[in-house]
């Protein structure tokens, strides 16, 4: 049996993970084994495997070293006591003992964060899912992906929070969600690739020359680049997925709206960035949520599959919201945003977004 105690940041509290079993794989990704959320971990990080009675630890193909014990560590064996260090995450060995059964149980509640559900949570047989046939289904797809874009607190939560929902809804396929830059291509921030995927240039080079997707074919399966319209100079949002099996047009079409989706709750975190963020809810104290209205981008996507409709209401909320916190101040409202002031100023007359240097005023008087 193997036993981790796992800190995802220093200071936090420890989640117990017992593994009976001869494998299990560590990721940010809610496929894995040992769920680990932190910075710097990928979707599929490490894999401890045992070999002749004793745990040896693989790094999948392409990630950096991690570090055992305070010292770079490429691969090998480790023994109870080792102290794994990925990222801002913490993993100690506490029990390392062979064992002879071969399934990989998590104890109830220690894996998954409230609100995620566990990779067979959609299959209760455990059979791959099925790829959605209807526009009901999208549209309930759609509603998940807004919640769970309104609901993070940083670009990595939203990252990992949209590749676990990829991953647990579509069918089996890899998926990394990231930012792409004329200048730098694609850069994931969270992923479920087995092994980094090096994009063919021809893909790079369509997606510069203004293509909002392209693919590649190969022996390894179909690889496909999905990204939203750039903003300005800013750089834009990117979902890659190697395609297994290939997915229909319609699944195609949703990674479009989807990518948009990220970009405008992007702008909208950025927006957010000087406000302490809510903590999150533990296992160990739920807190029952108060119940709430639903904001406009929520009732539009309940009611209408119009992807303008709903993108200009979800971008006019961000707006809104930034120019509030400012206190109407458009050149710090434009910065945070990362557009420019003759845009911004265009967009708050387009959406009739009130001015709120009322608030400054009154804040004045009041002082």
């Amino acid at each position: 049996m193997l036993t981790l105690e796992v800190r995802r940041r220093p200071g936090t509290g420890a989640e117990m993970h017992r593994v009976n079993g001869p494998s299990a794989t560590v990721g940010a990704s809610s496929g894995n084994e040992v769920v680990v959320r932190a910075r710097g971990v990928y979707g599929r990080h490490l894999r401890l495997l045992e070999k002749d009675g004793v745990y040896h630890l693989d790094l999948f193909r392409g990630i950096a070293p991690v570090q055992v014990n305070g010292r770079e560590f490429l691969g090998g064996a480790i023994a109870a006591g080792d102290r794994i260090t990925i990222g801002e995450a913490t993993i100690t060995v506490v029990e390392a003992a062979p064992s002879t059964q071969t399934a990989i149980p998590i104890e109830a509640g220690e894996a998954e964060e409230p609100g995620l559900a566990s990779p067979s949570s959609s299959s209760p047989s455990g059979a791959p899912p099925a790829l959605p046939a209807t526009e009901v289904e999208y549209r309930a797809l759609r509603l998940s992906a807004y919640r769970l874009s309104r609901e993070a607190s940083s670009a990595e939560d939203l990252a990992m929070d949209l590749t676990d929902f990829l991953d647990r809804e579509l069918p089996p396929s890899e998926w990394a969600l990231g930012e792409f830059s004329a200048a730098a291509g694609f850069r994931p921030i969270a992923s479920t690739f087995r092994e980094n995927p090096a994009l063919p240039p021809a893909m790079v080079q369509e997606i510069r020359a203004g293509e909002r997707l392209a693919r590649s074919e190969s022996v390894t399966g179909v690889l496909t680049l999905v990204v939203e319209p750039p903003l300005d100079s800013a750089g834009s949002v990117g979902i890659l997925v190697r395609e297994s099996p290939r997915l229909a047009a319609r699944a195609i079409l949703f990674l479009e709206e989807l990518a948009q989706l990220a970009g405008v709750a992007f702008a909208g975190i950025a927006a957010s960035s000087g406000e302490a963020p809510a903590p999150r809810r533990t296992p160990e104290a739920p807190a029952a949520p108060a119940p709430v209205e639903p904001s406009p981008a929520e009732t539009v996507l309940r009611s209408t599959d119009d992807l303008k409709k709903i993108v200009e209401t979800v971008e006019r909320e961000v707006i809104d919201r930034a120019m509030r916190r400012v206190e109407g101040n458009q050149s710090r409202g434009a910065q945070i945003l990362n557009i420019s002031r003759g845009s911004l100023i265009a967009k708050l007359k387009e959406f009739g977004i009130p001015d709120y240097r009322y608030l400054r005023r009154e804040r004045s008087r009041r002082g």
